[in-house]
Parts: C-alpha cells; sequence; structure tokens
C-alpha cells in the first residue's frame, strides 16, 4: 500500500507499475488518487483498476492488479535475499513534518494486522524519531527513494533502533530483509544505511548544494556551476536539482544537516528568500530557473527574479574560475564521505560510491573514487588549505589533511573507515 501521492508518491507509485507489482494507492484526497492513476494512463489489457473505495485505513484508495499474458513471465518472487516474505508493506509519502508522519503511523498502526510492515519515505526526519510514537517500532524503518524515481537505481533502507542488528551493511532482521526485497522487486538496488542525519545520500548532498549557492553569491555563475557539475560527474546543475527537489524539501533537508553540523555549513540565505518569494521549484514553474510549457522545458538562464535575489546576498564577489568551482563542489563531497566514515555512520567506502551513482546519478568514465586519485593527493590537499577560508564545507579536520598527505584520496577515505 502506498499512502500519499504528491510529486514524489506519484514516482513511487509509477515504479510498481513499471516493476509490474500490485499496489493500493490511498491518498486523503479521492481527486489526487484519481489524477495519479489517470496520469498513469493504465492499458486496461494489463491492469484491472478498483473504483475509488474506503481500504483499511478508511482513505479513499484505488487498488491496481496486473494481469500477465499467458505466456508472460510474472516478475519473480525471489530475490537476493531468498523467497520473498508474505508481510505486507505500507509506504508513507505525506507532508515532511514529523508530528504528522507520526501521527499517521499511529492511525495505521491502530487499523492494520500486526504483520503490517511500516516504511517511510523522509528525506530528512530520523527513523528513530517517527518510531518513538509506535508501539511497534520493530515493525518500522524507513524506505527513501530518490529523485527522479525513475532515473535513481538506489534506495536506501534505513532501520530503526528497534530493528538495527549491528552496523550498516551487515545482515539485517527480518523486517530489513522484507523491505530490500521489495526494492529488489522494482528493479532497484536497497542500499542499507543507519539512521544519521541525512543517512548518506542527502548528508552527501546538503553541503555540496549550499556550496553551489555560495559559488553563486560569490562570484561563479550558474553557467560555471552547471558546467563544473556535470565535469565532476553529476548529471545536472545543483541549482537545477534543487528546483527539480523543491526549494522548501530541500531547505528541510538543509536544516537538518545544520543542526546537526553547524560548525560544518554556513547556509546561504538564498534558499530562504526563494521560498519567501514562494519560487518552490520545477513543480510550481519557478525555482532557480523558469519552467516553461507542458514539458516544463528550463529556461537558458536563472530568472529574472532569482538574479535579483542573489545579487542582494552577494558577498566577497571576485572572479572565481571554473577550476576552482568544480573542486568546491567536488571537494565539498569528499570531506563528507571521510566524516561518515570516521564516525561508523558507514563502514564500507564503496558504499559511498554506489549511493553517489545510484541515488545521485554520479557518471564519471573513471568511478567517483578514481575521480580524486585523478586530482591527487598533492593538489587536493593544497586546495583544502587554501580555501577553506571561504566556506566551513572546506574544512577538513587536521587529522584528514594529514593522511592525505600521505596517502591517495581514495586510500584516505578508505582508511579512514578502519582508524578513527
Amino acid at each position: 500500500m502506498l499512502v500519499g501521492v504528491g510529486v514524489v508518491g506519484r514516482a513511487i507509485l509509477s515504479a510498481h507499475i513499471e516493476s509490474r507489482l500490485n499496489v493500493q494507492v490511498a491518498d486523503l484526497d479521492p481527486n489526487a488518487v484519481q489524477h495519479a492513476v489517470d496520469t498513469l494512463m493504465l492499458d486496461p489489457q494489463d491492469w484491472e483498476v478498483s473504483e475509488i473505495t474506503r481500504n483499511e485505513l478508511d482513505l479513499p484508495a484505488i487498488t491496481l492488479i496486473f494481469k500477465p499474458c499467458a505466456d508472460e513471465i510474472p516478475v519473480s518472487k525471489v530475490s537476493s535475499r531468498g523467497p520473498v516474505l508474505p508481510s505486507p508493506i505500507l509506504i508513507e509519502s505525506i507532508a515532511e513534518k514529523l508530528s504528522l508522519k507520526q501521527e499517521f503511523f499511529r492511525f495505521a498502526e491502530s487499523r492494520l494486522c500486526d504483520d503490517w510492515i511500516f516504511c517511510s519515505n523522509t528525506s530528512t526526519l530520523r527513523i528513530r524519531d517517527i518510531a518513538s510514537a509506535l508501539d511497534r517500532p520493530e515493525r518500522f524503518c524507513g524506505m527513501h527513494f530518490f529523485m527522479p524515481v525513475s532515473q535513481r537505481d538506489a534506495v536506501e533502507v534505513i532501520a530503526s533502533t528497534a530493528t538495527a542488528e549491528g552496523r550498516a551493511g551487515e545482515p539485517q532482521n527480518e523486517v530489513i530483509r522484507r523491505c530490500c526485497q521489495h526494492v529488489e522487486l522494482l528493479g532497484k538496488t536497497p542500499l542499507q544505511v543507519c539512521d544519521s542525519p541525512g543517512f548518506i545520500v542527502n548528508r552527501m548532498l546538503s553541503p555540496y548544494l549550499n556550496e553551489a549557492m555560495l559559488l553563486l553569491s560569490q562570484g561563479a555563475t550558474e553557467q560555471q556551476i552547471e558546467s563544473a557539475a556535470i565535469h565532476y560527474g553529476m548529471p545536472m546543475s545543483p541549482l537545477e536539482l534543487i528546483d527539480l527537489i523543491g526549494t522548501q524539501t530541500m531547505f528541510n533537508a538543509g536544516r537538518v544537516y545544520w543542526q546537526a553540523f553547524p560548525s560544518r555549513i554556513d547556509p546561504s540565505p538564498i534558499l530562504p528568500a526563494l521560498i519567501k518569494a514562494k519560487r518552490a521549484g520545477r513543480q510550481s514553474r519557478c525555482g532557480f530557473y523558469d519552467y516553461i510549457g507542458k514539458a516544463k522545458q528550463r529556461s537558458e538562464r536563472l530568472a529574472p527574479q532569482t538574479v535579483e535575489i542573489c545579487n542582494r546576498y552577494a558577498r566577497g564577489v571576485r572572479v572565481i574560475e571554473r577550476a576552482e568551482t568544480e573542486m568546491r563542489l567536488a571537494a565539498t563531497m569528499w570531506i563528507e564521505a571521510a566524516m561518515l566514515l570516521r564516525e561508523g555512520t558507514v563502514t564500507d567506502a564503496n558504499l559511498i560510491a554506489r549511493a553517489m551513482s545510484g541515488g545521485l546519478g554520479y557518471r564519471h568514465p573513471n568511478g567517483w573514487f578514481d575521480y580524486f586519485d585523478g586530482i591527487g593527493s598533492g593538489p587536493l590537499h593544497e586546495f583544502l588549505i587554501r580555501y577553506a577560508k571561504y566556506s566551513k564545507s572546506l574544512l577538513a579536520p587536521k587529522e584528514l589533511l594529514e593522511r592525505l598527505a600521505c596517502r591517495s584520496p581514495s586510500e584516505t577515505l578508505r582508511y579512514s573507515s578502519t582508524s578513527k
């Protein structure tokens, strides 16, 4: 069952349809349920679609059942983790507010049988905080999809305190195994991660996106930022990515990061200014860029109102070369990866690279680790020392710089996971 069919919920629903998995979709708003199904334009020869009715949660719902042809091979019910367990799964994709999610799961827990597994698609809230409101927290975990869902082949599966067994990456209990199986049935790769601020992907993403906004306020152009990000290996401009995620959602994620690590980030004032100006992102057709027509095609340049906001918050403007722009964007992620490994939030350095590719669409011919090894430890070490004055996110701990001075960038990261 999928509850909540906003922008992300519809994308998650589409992933189930593409994988030909039966799914019931529910929302407080029956029009939202009908709209979600209508936009999918399902072939009645392939799908049985029920009328809107109330379900176990007393919410308006539609059930979609796949009707395979006689000669069609159905989706396999066996995953790399063995035969699929029978427990039904509820995936929540409602507003990103702790009290609202806690209230919803308390309600769902009171209505559904004990064998149900509850999953939150939260991108910013701690799983243990949501689970604290439940009588059966051992049936709850995070299942975080990335946008755009159709283009991201990874999903973070986050254990709560009650479902965690050992460190991230180690075998987990039945609830986590069932959720990983479900992710695999969607044709995606489950990333088993610890319950920490931002998990892995948003933890890496928050300083990166903030750095892009700082660069914009310090003199870099949007064209420089886009070119640098793509050369680094990202699929799009970080400014366009903020629009895709939504300015309010990105603000929420950034606030979680700042509250957890206040000494490691200077939050850009540009983002709250965009929110105040009601520039919510691509879905509202205006964010950093304007989005035109039915296809919501992005404007070539920043929107005039965005330029005014950026000029208002310009500080220490100077000429910034494209090479500096690229290194600053990349280095924030390299430092964050080292911090994740040093803390033990991630124990396998390879999980970082998988999160970058599967969660953020990172694509570089030589891979994420080799990108930094191509720069070399000497130039990266020198850059971090020289440019730390421009951004807190470039402030690397002394011991990390000492390790970098005598190891390659990839070896420094891998060493961080075994030596604190």
